[in-house]
């Protein structure tokens, strides 16, 4: 019987952890969800593990940086992924050269953010074919910075959610810092 306690009690204290509950508003003070409760595997999360690493680190480097190894998940294309937690990780390919193209795994409702606003988004839309600067481009939803979700040599990938569920992904030019392609849906 008292090992039923005891199970119960850390499958209670476990799931106060993954909800939040008992800890308060873990937004009180935040625009975005707060990633600090996230358990992970790693030493970082995938949003801020993607920040620390670069295309030019070497799958060791990287193993550093995250804390574990990562596996080995396609040789043709010598791609490797760290499992950080059952719904997130970074991925790492390293397709013809020594530079990776690196993504994440990551909960894109974690990320809603309060401050994302795309009531300009018809307006942003007719500035993207001749080309917008990142600040540009973040002045039409509300002066955010964007998460980065894929980045290689060429190119950084990121991500703007809106409390509605909205989101846009753009994708920028590391050269140029105009933005290439715009993806996403707008309710």
């Amino acid at each position: 019987m008292k090992k039923i306690f005891s199970y119960l009690g850390i499958l209670l204290i476990e799931v106060l952890c993954l909800t939040g509950c008992g800890f308060g508003n873990i937004n009180d003070d935040l625009d975005t969800k707060d990633n600090s409760l996230i358990q992970t595997k790693g030493n970082c999360t995938a949003t801020e593990c993607i920040k620390k690493i670069n295309p030019e680190n070497t799958v060791d480097e990287i193993n550093d940086i995250i804390g574990f190894d990562g596996e080995l998940t396609d040789e043709k294309y010598n791609k490797y992924y760290w499992e950080l937690s059952e719904d997130t990780g970074v991925e790492v390919t390293y397709y013809t050269s020594d530079k990776g193209t690196i993504s994440i795994d990551y909960d894109r409702d974690a990320l809603a953010n309060s401050k994302v606003n795309f009531s300009k988004y018809d307006e942003l839309k007719e500035k993207i074919n001749g080309g917008i600067s990142y600040n540009d481009f973040i002045s039409y939803i509300g002066n955010v910075d964007g998460t980065i979700v894929e980045k290689s040599s060429y190119s950084t990938k990121y991500v703007w959610v809106a409390d509605d569920g909205s989101y846009l992904n753009g994708t920028f030019s590391n050269n140029s810092n105009k933005c290439t392609i715009v993806t996403g849906r707008i309710k």
